[in-house]
């Protein structure tokens, strides 16, 4: 079992525990003063009084001896039982939560339908997870090591601790319901394992792999990848663009991303049955009065609609 607050709980039983120690040294000591036993029966004593067995006593005490044990039994007994309970609170409450957390997490996984997975949740991962969480679009994260997974548990983000080129971890991520998949890892082998695997699961899944490589953008792409990302290759390219065309680009960064804007750029997607489907650009501005400029895409095999759209 893994204690997550075991500094918390260090810190409230460490300063009793010193507590006790010095009332069994100080009770000890005190049963040879006071009655002049050994150490041995002072010890002995001593444990039966904090313990409260009740096995007898050694011998009959004095009248400052029973003065002497009933403050043991106050200082001694309380400080024993306040240990135990801590110590019982720790272990249950830890197990508990544990047990609720793994039941929580399980459940939210179950009901994921139509998300995405992020595989890796390295750089390029958690900014990916970032943009996801603030567009509010369901995803799950894989990642196999302990950094990556205590990042998503503290954002509250649903997670799989895992290998993501293994087709079990990757069933359990509900890839078969699942829209797109990322292939964030950090090589591009582990990204086309990743990429085949998903396909393989899901044939219709959408994914976009990262390349570290330039060269290996037609291996990802050959591996099923439907877009591949080189994040120096854009890099360079938006630095150029910055420079060469810095209004344009102010532009977009406005239109794609502040909030509150009169202007929108954004990709809907036109359901079958739906109150536009069918309908041209100019069909659906009168109708519904639609007065924003629509840029209309259309996905692969939608010739009738691409149709309908040039109306």
């Amino acid at each position: 079992m893994k204690f997550k607050n075991l500094p918390l709980f260090l810190k409230r039983i460490l300063i009793p525990i010193i507590i006790l120690i010095s009332i069994y040294f100080l009770g000890s000591l005190g049963y040879m003063i006071i009655e002049k036993m050994n150490f041995l029966d002072s010890l002995f004593m001593t444990t039966i009084t904090i313990t409260t067995v009740g096995y007898g006593l050694v011998k009959e005490l004095s009248r400052a001896g029973t003065i002497f044990t009933i403050l043991l039994i106050i200082f001694g007994t309380g400080t024993a039982a306040y240990i135990l309970i801590t110590l019982t609170d720790y272990i249950l409450s830890e197990f508990l939560s544990g047990r609720i957390e793994k039941r929580r997490k399980a459940k939210m996984i179950s009901k994921l339908k139509n998300h995405y997975i992020i595989c890796g949740l390295g750089r390029v991962g958690l900014e990916i997870a970032k943009e996801l969480s603030r567009n509010k679009v369901d995803f799950i994260i894989v990642d196999n090591a302990d950094g990556p997974i205590e990042i998503a548990k503290q954002n509250n983000w649903p997670h799989v601790k895992g290998d993501a080129t293994n087709d079990d971890t990757l069933m359990e991520t509900q890839i078969t319901s699942a829209r797109g998949l990322f292939a964030a890892l950090d090589t591009d082998s582990e990204n086309v394992y990743v990429i085949l695997s998903a396909k393989s699961l899901n044939p219709s899944i959408f994914v976009v792999a990262r390349a570290t490589i330039h060269e290996t953008i037609g291996k990802l792409e050959k591996a099923g990848a439907d877009r591949v990302v080189s994040p120096q290759l854009i890099g360079g390219r938006r630095m150029a663009a910055m420079a060469l065309q810095p209004s344009i680009c102010d532009f977009l960064d406005t239109t794609m991303q502040a909030k509150g804007n009169e202007i929108k750029l954004a990709e809907i997607d036109i359901m079958p049955k739906s109150r536009i489907d069918n309908l041209t650009i100019s069909e659906a501005a009168k109708k519904y009065g639609i007065e924003t400029l629509i840029i209309y895409t259309i996905e692969k095999g939608e010739k009738s609609l691409a149709k309908k759209a040039d109306g």
